[in-house]
Formats: structure tokens, C-alpha cells, sequence
């Protein structure tokens, strides 16, 4: 699978806070936010199916 990097905006509380709940988990933030992109893509594909 091809990687593509990007730059995102976020806010510096809320990306602290993450770095710090994540690290406790072993959880890299780039993983978790595919995870997200991934789980938000997949429900709105369903949601447009079902119009």
C-alpha cells in the first residue's frame, strides 16, 4: 500500500492530549488517525448506499 503524507492543522491541546492518551497505548498517531479516516469513510459509503 502506498503512503501519502500530508499536513494537517490541529489544535495543540487537543494533539497533546492524544500524544499522551496514545503513548500509554502503544498507539502511533498516524495509525490511529487512518483508523478514524478509515471507520468515517467506510460510514458514509454505507450511508450513500442506502439513499
Amino acid at each position: 500500500m502506498a503512503v501519502r503524507k500530508t499536513n494537517m492543522t490541529i489544535s495543540p491541546d487537543i494533539y497533546e492530549r492524544l500524544i499522551k492518551i496514545a503513548e500509554k497505548k502503544g498507539i502511533r498517531v498516524s495509525t490511529w488517525v487512518n483508523a478514524m479516516m478509515k471507520e468515517f469513510v467506510e460510514q458514509e459509503e454505507a450511508v450513500d448506499l442506502n439513499k
